[in-house]
C-alpha cells in the first residue's frame, strides 16, 4: 500500500462549508457573514499548525496568502500606532476591520492552495445559485421596488456593484465547468443577465470592467473550443447592444453626470464626482511626498487642510479626509507610505502571477482584474463588505479553477511516495 500523510478532510470541509456560507451572507449584509470568515479562518490556522510541512511543501503557493497575511499585519500595526479616539476613528475601525479579514483571507487561501479533495463539483452549483439569487434580488428592486440605483442590503450603490461583479465572476466561470454542449448559451444567459444587474447599479466603473474581464475569463478558460470563442465575443458584443439600448435612459443618465461633472471642472466648480478624485489624488500625493513612511490620518487631514487653503481648487477632497481618498494607491501613499504601496503592488503582481503561470485560472485572474480596477477610483481594502467578498471570491476560483501547479505536484509524489 502507498503511505502518504494528508490533513484529515473534516479540515477541508469545515472550512469551505464557512466560505459558501460566509459569501452568501456577506452578499446579502447579513451580520453574521464577517463572524463566519473569522471562524472559519480560525479553523484554517488550526489545520495549518497540524499539517504545517503539507501546506507549505510547494513554495510557490505560499507567496500570495503571505502577502495577504503581511498586508492584513501591516494595517494593524499603522492603526495600533496612531489611532485616537477621535473624529478620525471610523477610519481607523474600518482599515482594523480589513486587516482583520485580510488576514483570515491568507489563511483560508494556504488551504485552499494545497488540496487535494474534489471539492469542485459540491461548490460549483452552490456558486451558481448564489448567483442567480444575487441576480434574482438585483432584479426585484429594479422591477418591483423601483429603486433608482440596485444597493441590495447595502447603503451604497458602489459597494453592491462589486458585490455583484464577484459573484457574477464566480457564477459564469462555474457555468463554462459544466459539461454541456449548450454550457457557452448558459454563459451567453448568465452574462447578459449579470451585466443589466450592473447597469441597475449605475456604477460607471463597473458597467465598463465586467464585460471586458467576463470576456478576457471566457478567452483564458480551458474549456472553451478556438470556435466557441469567436461565437461568443461576437454574442458578447450583441448583448452589451442590446442592454446597451433598452437600457439606454439609465447609461445615458450616468454619461450626462460625467459630462457635467467635466464642465464643472473645467469651470472651477465645485461639488463633483471628477474634481473631488483629481483633488484628492493631488492632495494625497502631496501629503504622501511629505511622509514617505506613514502619517496619522489625523496629521493627514491637516496637512490637506493647509493645502486646500493655499490652493482653493483643491478644497473638493477636504470631505473625504475622514475616510478615504477614492484610490487603493494614493490612499494608500497617503497613510503608510511607500511601503504600504509596496506591499499592495506586490499582493497584485503576486494574485497575476498565481493566476497566470501556477494556476492558469481564469476566473482568479478575472477577479484580480476587476480588484484592480476598482481600485483606481475607489478603496476597497477600507470596505470590510468589499474586502471580504473579493477574498473569498479569490479563494473560491482557486477551488473551482485549474490547478496547474498541484497536477505537477501530485506527478512528482508518485514517484517518492514509498511502498510498504
Amino acid at each position: 500500500m502507498i503511505r502518504r500523510e494528508t490533513p484529515h478532510p473534516i479540515f477541508s470541509y469545515a472550512i469551505y462549508f464557512g466560505c459558501l456560507l460566509s459569501i452568501f451572507t456577506v452578499t446579502f449584509n447579513w451580520g453574521s457573514g464577517r463572524n463566519i470568515i473569522f471562524i472559519t479562518s480560525y479553523i484554517a490556522f488550526i489545520a495549518l499548525v497540524f499539517n504545517i510541512k503539507y501546506y507549505t511543501r510547494q513554495k510557490c503557493l505560499l507567496l500570495v496568502p503571505l502577502l495577504f497575511v503581511v498586508l492584513g499585519l501591516a494595517n494593524l500595526f499603522w492603526v495600533e500606532v496612531y489611532k485616537k479616539n477621535d473624529e478620525y476613528i471610523d477610519l481607523y475601525r474600518a482599515y482594523f476591520v480589513t486587516g482583520k479579514i485580510l488576514i483570515a483571507t491568507g489563511f483560508i487561501l494556504i488551504i485552499a492552495l494545497n488540496e487535494q479533495l474534489k471539492i469542485k463539483k459540491l461548490i460549483i452549483p452552490a456558486l451558481i445559485v448564489l448567483g442567480m439569487a444575487v441576480n434574482g434580488y438585483a432584479m426585484y428592486q429594479s422591477l418591483y421596488m423601483r429603486s433608482l440605483r440596485i444597493e441590495l442590503n447595502f447603503d451604497r450603490a458602489t459597494v453592491a456593484a462589486y458585490i455583484i461583479t464577484a459573484v457574477n465572476i464566480l457564477m459564469l466561470y462555474s457555468l463554462l465547468q459544466i459539461k454541456n454542449k449548450c454550457n457557452t448559451i448558459f454563459f451567453s444567459l448568465g452574462f447578459l443577465v449579470s451585466f443589466v444587474s450592473i447597469i441597475h447599479t449605475e456604477t460607471r466603473a463597473a458597467i465598463l470592467v465586467f464585460p471586458v474581464v467576463s470576456v478576457l475569463m471566457f478567452t483564458f478558460s480551458k474549456n472553451v473550443t478556438p470556435k466557441q470563442k469567436y461565437i461568443y465575443s461576437a454574442a458578447v458584443i450583441i448583448l452589451i447592444t442590446l442592454s446597451s439600448y433598452f437600457l439606454k435612459d439609465v447609461i445615458e443618465k450616468r454619461i450626462e453626470a460625467f459630462r457635467e461633472d467635466m464642465t464643472q471642472q473645467t469651470s472651477s466648480m465645485r461639488e463633483n464626482s471628477v474634481g473631488a478624485r483629481i483633488a484628492m489624488a493631488k492632495v494625497g500625493i502631496a501629503s504622501g511626498n511629505r511622509h514617505l513612511f506613514g502619517q496619522s490620518a489625523e496629521q493627514r487631514g491637516e496637512e490637506i487642510s493647509a493645502l486646500a487653503a493655499k490652493h482653493p481648487e483643491l478644497a473638493d477632497a477636504l470631505p473625504y479626509t475622514t475616510i478615504h481618498l477614492h484610490n487603493e494607491i494614493i490612499d494608500n501613499y497617503s497613510l503608510r507610505g511607500i511601503w504600504g504601496v509596496l506591499l499592495l503592488l506586490a499582493l497584485h503582481l503576486s494574485l497575476l502571477l498565481l493566476a497566470l503561470k501556477w494556476q492558469k485560472n481564469a476566473a482568479l485572474l478575472a477577479i484580480t482584474l476587476a480588484m484592480m480596477t476598482y481600485g483606481m477610483s475607489d478603496v476597497l481594502l477600507f470596505s470590510s463588505e468589499a474586502a471580504a467578498i473579493f477574498g473569498l471570491a479569490m479563494i473560491l476560483s482557486v477551488l473551482i479553477g485549474n490547478v496547474a501547479v498541484s497536477n505537477r505536484q501530485q506527478a512528482r509524489e508518485k514517484e517518492k511516495n514509498v511502498i510498504v
